[in-house]
């Protein structure tokens, strides 16, 4: 009988250390998904890499370069974007759509294509892509580039770009 009841009080005890032990998975600790982390704030031109070379440090581009830097994008939970930059001290701005793929490892923007996204954290946003000549061009023309000196040094073809923001 005694026996029973030593059994009975341990069995009691364990199973409410087992109670209070129970984490309930709360929400608090978790990690923010790509797109929480995506619309909180907003992102700011940090370094465009072109084929692995800071455009900072091309001749004859790196000065305009700085424009990226003043490219400021706020990406909204409705999917929309706003980007604001400043172009021979004028600023401009233009909005469009964004999505994630549904791995959330691609970006697309209206305003430059599909970006692989390289990283993303609480605050640093690194992506990808690989611009066509005609791109080139066009971009070269928004931030007043160029854009001969880019295909002089990237040997005219299709360029590897790496553009880094890091939140505002």
């Amino acid at each position: 009988m005694q026996f029973k009841n030593y059994f009975l009080y341990f069995a009691f005890f364990l199973s409410l250390g087992f109670l209070v032990s129970c984490d309930d998975d709360s929400d608090e600790d978790a990690e923010p998904s790509k797109t929480e982390m995506l619309t909180t704030g907003k992102w700011k031109g940090d370094k465009i890499l072109l084929n692995g070379i800071n455009a900072a440090s091309i001749p004859g581009i790196g000065a305009n370069a700085s424009s990226f830097q003043t490219l400021v994008l706020e990406f909204k939970n409705d999917n929309t974007y706003l980007a604001t930059f400043t172009v021979e001290g004028q600023t401009e701005t233009t909005s469009g759509n964004w999505q994630f793929n549904s791995a959330q490892t691609t970006l697309t923007l209206d305003m430059f294509g599909e970006l692989n996204v390289k990283n993303l954290t609480d605050q640093n946003l690194d992506v990808t892509t690989t611009l066509s000549t005609e791109s080139i061009e066009f971009i070269a023309s928004l931030f007043d580039i160029d854009a001969t000196l880019i295909k002089l040094i990237t040997g005219g073809g299709a360029v590897n770009a790496e553009m880094r923001f890091v939140k505002q």
